[in-house]
């Protein structure tokens, strides 16, 4: 029995398709919704990361993305709402994005993960994007790959 469902979002036309499949799953299994929107952590050397001069910079890059984040799920809640869904909750994590929805799910005991097949990233993968093929090796959760 599926009692709980994981989507994870960026905003791409993937993940908007996994949000539109997840909340119908989420209908028909009366089913929590959990949607979440992973912030990457910015790749700059530990150096750089404690310069004070940088400090502002990095202050300013986390109010913006967590704006973004909270835009991101604010849409992606309206579109499950849409298809029907009514018990969702919405969180924002960070770091990796694989890692991070992978831990999420782990601690919520989530049944099952849904996500899409390629993100924002330009990055060509052969058949999936490099964050979902990472879930599904990262993850003791059942994935549902959305294309």
């Amino acid at each position: 029995m599926i009692k709980k469902i994981l989507v994870a979002t960026d905003a791409s036309a993937a993940s908007g398709r996994a949000v539109s499949f997840a909340a119908r799953l989420s209908v028909q299994h009366e089913a929590e919704l959990l949607i979440l929107n992973v912030i990457r952590d910015m790749q700059l050397p530990e150096e750089l990361k404690d310069a004070p001069e940088f400090e502002s910079f990095l202050n300013a890059r986390d109010d913006l993305m967590r704006h973004a984040a909270e835009q991101i799920l604010k849409t992606a809640k309206q579109k499950a709402k849409k298809e029907g869904a009514r018990n969702i909750q919405t969180a924002i994590g960070s770091g990796d994005p694989a890692t991070s929805v992978a831990g999420f799910a782990r601690r919520r005991k989530v049944d099952l993960i849904v996500v899409g097949t390629r993100g924002l990233s330009k990055m060509n993968a052969a058949a999936m994007g490099s964050v979902s093929r990472k879930l599904l090796d990262l993850s003791d959760v059942n994935c549902l790959v959305i294309r």
